[in-house]
Order: structure tokens, then C-alpha cells, then sequence
């Protein structure tokens, strides 16, 4: 089975090595203005919808396109 998973944490902690600085989720909900909500939920791949603002947002910031953030991943059944 197939399941949609957040690459957050994988695209922050390369944001974090090209910048050589710490970024905290909240950081990113401070920079971004998107919901705490939506960011903790991404980044423990619990969130179940995502606003396309939103998302267009985060891959703003992380400088990616929505299949860098977003991931389709075989888990076992």
C-alpha cells in the first residue's frame, strides 16, 4: 500500500545546512505565516489535508516543487 508522506523535516534540515544556522518549526510558521497546525502535522506526517495555499507557501520557502515536499512511499501492509 501506498501512502502520501511530508518531506519537511529532510528539505528544513538541508535549509539548515545551506544556511549554516538552527531553523525551529516555528521559524518557519513565523517566516511563512502558515497555521503551527499545518506545520507540526507535516513534519509528523499526521496532517490528512493541505491548502493549496499553503503548500504553494512552503515549497516557497523551501525553495521546491510540491514532489519534493510531497512523497508517495510503499509501507507494509
Amino acid at each position: 500500500m501506498k501512502v502520501v508522506r511530508s518531506q519537511l523535516r529532510i528539505l528544513l534540515a538541508a535549509k539548515e545546512h545551506r544556511e549554516g544556522r538552527s531553523i525551529s518549526l516555528r521559524e518557519v510558521v513565523r517566516t511563512t505565516g502558515v497555521p503551527i497546525s499545518t506545520v507540526m502535522g507535516m513534519a509528523n506526517n499526521t496532517i490528512r489535508r493541505v491548502p493549496l495555499d499553503e503548500l504553494n507557501t512552503l515549497c516557497g520557502y523551501f525553495n521546491c516543487d510540491v514532489g519534493d515536499l510531497l512523497k508517495r512511499e510503499e509501507v507494509p501492509a
